[in-house]
Formats: C-alpha cells, sequence, structure tokens
C-alpha cells in the first residue's frame, strides 16, 4: 500500500502525511493473520477485530472465575495487541480496513501492558483490576474516542468488589505528554 504525499496520514492525525509521519522511520509489518481474516471475511476490519475480541473476553472475565484458560486468552490478546501495535498494524487506515485513531492506539497499549503485568509478572495489585479495566476498554473502544480535546487517560471509579462503576476521560493539560494512556483506577468504599 502506497501512501500519496497529499493523503490523509495513516496514523489518523488528520494531517497530510508529508505534514505528519512522512519523515518517521515506521516499519510496516505484513499480517498473515490480517491477511488471511481478509480474504476468508471482505467486511474484516483490524477494529472490528479486536473490539470484538476485548469485548468477548470482558464478557467471559465479568460472567465466569478466573480459570488458566480465561487468563491464557487475556495474555494471548495482550501479546497479540502488542505486536500489531509495533508492527504499525492498527493505524487509522490500514491495507486490511479501519484501525485506531491514536488516542484509541494508546488505550489499547495500556492494556495490554496492565493485562501482561497482572498475568505474566503476577502484579496482585493488577490482578484485582482486570475486570474494570477491560469492561472500560469494551465500552470505549466500541463507542470511539475522539481526538479533540486531546486525553491523556481516564479515571476509573469501581466498587470494592471490582464492578466498574463510572469512568471519565481526562483531557490533556498544557505541558503534559500524551504519548501514554494513563488508566487510573479508584476503589470506592461502601460505608458500612
Amino acid at each position: 500500500m502506497k501512501i500519496g504525499r497529499n493523503d490523509p496520514c495513516f496514523c489518523g492525525s488528520g494531517k497530510k502525511y508529508k505534514k505528519c509521519c512522512i519523515d518517521r522511520d515506521i516499519a510496516f509489518v505484513d499480517s498473515v493473520k490480517f491477511a488471511e481474516r481478509k480474504k476468508a471475511d471482505p467486511t474484516f476490519t483490524p477494529r472490528s477485530y479486536y473490539i470484538n475480541r476485548v469485548t468477548a473476553l470482558n464478557d467471559r472475565l465479568q460472567n465466569e472465575a478466573r480459570s488458566e484458560e480465561l487468563d491464557a486468552e487475556l495474555m494471548e490478546l495482550a501479546g497479540d495487541t502488542l505486536d500489531d501495535l509495533d508492527g504499525a498494524r492498527l493505524h487509522a487506515f490500514t491495507r486490511y480496513g479501519e484501525g485506531f485513531l491514536p488516542t484509541e492506539r494508546r488505550l489499547l497499549q495500556a492494556l495490554a501492558n496492565r493485562l501482561w503485568g497482572a498475568l505474566v509478572f503476577g502484579e496482585f495489585q493488577e490482578q484485582e483490576i482486570l475486570r474494570p479495566l477491560l469492561a472500560f476498554a469494551a465500552s470505549t473502544l466500541a463507542e470511539g474516542i475522539s481526538e479533540a480535546p486531546p486525553i491523556s487517560g481516564a479515571v476509573l471509579k469501581t466498587d470494592e468488589d471490582g464492578n466498574l462503576l463510572s469512568w471519565s476521560l481526562k483531557q490533556t493539560t498544557d505541558g503534559e505528554n500524551s504519548e501514554e494512556f494513563e488508566l487510573d483506577v479508584q476503589v470506592e468504599k461502601t460505608e458500612v
């Protein structure tokens, strides 16, 4: 896939390619997985593929007890996400169809890193917040995140059992680094 200098930039910034990513050294790694899926289903897009995976795993995590099988699928999601982000296969415009805007890619990166930390490194605190993280990601990615105003992260409010009560997006403030998506989980204690 060749991008013309005056085409919209593949990263989803809204700028022309020549004014955005033309000087970046991004290695596009083709995806056999995506090519096979696109061949089998012409309506396939990386966006729908990942939204469906996150939503399905969220449904299971909300309704089932944690198991080795479920943990393995969550680890596979985290690994695939990080691999596809590194290979630039999830940018807004891909040869396989619609991908994700920059803020959404930062959310996917943050989610994958938190999943990886919880499941691979066994970080107990991270394991306790898997349910609200996945619930937030499933909801937000399905709705989409606008690029204006710039978003730096989200605040998730949960109850003591790990159920997501509410969430809000945090706007980027002047001078703030928007390279990462900060996921702040706050547990609301119930009065007894």
